[in-house]
């Protein structure tokens, strides 16, 4: 692609994300970009709050944390759609 990304999933993730589109009646790719969107929308206000909090107080947290919680939050977005 020459703006744009593919991206390779394994078989399982495959089966998950097409489950999930036909769950939700629409195509695999489709369902694939809401998710991404969705995902990144949340994620990138987020971050702009907590750096904006960041700024403010100097306190952060670890990046094992962030990431603890971004999972959570991207698994906790999968299981709804379910």
């Amino acid at each position: 692609m020459a703006d744009g990304a593919d991206i390779r999933l394994d078989p399982e993730r495959t089966a998950r994300l097409r489950a999930a589109a036909d769950a939700a009646g629409v195509s695999l790719e489709a369902y694939a970009l809401q998710a991404l969107d969705q995902a990144l929308d949340d994620d990138w206000s987020e971050a702009l709050t907590a750096l904006e909090d960041h700024d403010r107080t100097g306190v952060s947290c670890a990046a094992e944390d962030a990431i603890a919680a971004f999972r959570a939050n991207v698994e906790a977005g999968l299981a709804a759609r379910k």
